[in-house]
């Protein structure tokens, strides 16, 4: 009897701590209440569209220097990667060969006058001859056909002595044009020039720079009048063209479009179009892969939302909309191209909506929530603003068929 009172009574006091644990949990757990998010509210405005194109830098002017003669390197005049000028001198050629060959040519031309006096004379001979009667037709015929020959022969001499004097001035190797000259390919004592010309350096003329880069042919047909009528405006026009360097940094000179190829490339569908860009600090060298900014589109009315307020899952794409009551709304969009930090929205959202772009993963739609403008760090400037500045990350490239 009394371990059943005992029993009872460990029961009862069990009871009790647990409903006083209870209550205090009751009453020390706070309300939720609607929660604070940062939003944008929407608005249209009209959106440049800048598409990427993956170019090529090169020289305006690439002149190789080769050895057009015979011989072995005898000196080299020039520093490699200095600036040099038109007519400086690069090369000189060991010029024995070529001297000799100039001195024969010039022997030939001696031989050639000398026999084409003898022949004039016998020509002047004979036509005295023959209006005495002391020669025959014949005779004299063969006489002016003998002057006539020697005359030739001493014309064909002096070619050769003038290819001979050139291929001797072709020993001093000079620059065709003012430009940056590149690494030697000889050193002294190299035999160049034998069987073929023999490349020795290139010189690239860099104050300006050529950038080609290939669009693909559809691309080309949507912006066929435009791109033609750009190709042939003034030189002197302000650029228009941007060129996003290696490291993602923008060029600070700006270019302009100075040719349309031909033709299509039909093994990938794609035709090049070569740019133009102002150089004057030598930072653009050729060989180097840039790329080439165009505005390809403007978007009238167009609606644009931070990236970080889309919410992308299973390849569909979301925002969240608080609604005037204060509640989430999930709303489904459609995204465009991709403008610096924003995203354009095609489908989904309409002007002076509040779209989250702060504390979307506290809330889910249906909660209830007090908006107040978010802190768009980084993004003070609009998308209209960053589009034309050419600050943000880069349109997605046009594709080129066949790549």
């Amino acid at each position: 009897m009394i371990s059943g009172t005992l029993k009872g009574t460990k029961a009862l006091g069990l009871a009790a701590v647990l409903m006083f644990a209870s209550a205090c949990q009751q009453a020390t757990a706070p309300t939720r209440g609607p929660r604070e998010v940062g939003v944008v509210e929407t608005k249209q405005e009209e959106i440049p569209i800048f598409s990427d194109f993956v170019g090529t830098i090169d020289g305006v002017d690439n002149a190789e220097i080769r050895a057009r003669v015979p011989g072995y390197v005898q000196e080299i005049h020039y520093k490699e990667g200095a600036p040099i000028k038109k007519g400086d001198m690069l090369f000189t050629l060991d010029p024995v060969l070529s001297e000799a060959a100039s001195r024969q040519a010039a022997g030939d031309v001696a031989m050639a006058r000398a026999k084409a006096m003898r022949a004039k004379a016998d020509a002047e001979r004979y036509k005295e001859l023959y209006a005495k009667n002391s020669a025959t037709v014949q005779e004299y015929d063969f006489a002016v056909a003998s002057q006539k020959a020697t005359e030739a022969e001493v014309t064909a001499a002096s070619a050769a002595l003038e290819s001979a004097n050139a291929n001797l001035s072709y020993t001093k190797v000079k620059s065709p044009i003012d430009g940056i000259a590149g690494l030697r390919n000889v050193s002294v004592g190299s035999l160049v020039g034998q069987g073929e010309p023999t490349l020795l350096t290139t010189v690239s003329r860099l104050d300006e720079v050529k950038v080609k880069f290939p669009i693909s042919e559809q691309l080309y047909i949507k912006y066929a009048a435009k791109l033609n009528t750009l190709s042939t405006l003034d030189a002197n026009r302000p650029g228009t063209l941007q060129l996003i360097l290696a490291d993602g940094s923008v060029y600070p000179q700006k270019g302009r479009l100075v040719l349309v190829d031909r033709a299509v490339k039909a093994s990938v569908g794609s035709i090049m179009l070569e740019s133009r860009f102002p150089n004057p600090g030598l930072t653009l060298r050729p060989g180097q892969f840039a790329r080439v900014r165009v505005l390809t589109d403007k978007l009238p009315n167009a609606i644009a939302v931070p990236q970080r307020a889309v919410i992308e899952r299973q390849s569909v794409q979301s925002v969240l909309v608080a609604k005037a009551d204060g509640t989430v709304e999930s709303r489904i969009v459609q995204t465009g191209p991709r403008v610096g930090s924003y995203w354009v929205i095609l489908k989904g959202l309409k002007p002076n909506e509040k779209v989250l772009v702060e504390g979307q993963q506290k809330v889910k739609p249906g909660d209830k929530v007090v908006v107040k403008p978010a802190k768009l760090d980084g993004l003070t400037k609009g998308p209209r603003l960053q589009a034309a500045e050419g600050e943000a990350a880069p349109a997605p490239a046009a594709p080129v068929a066949g790549k």
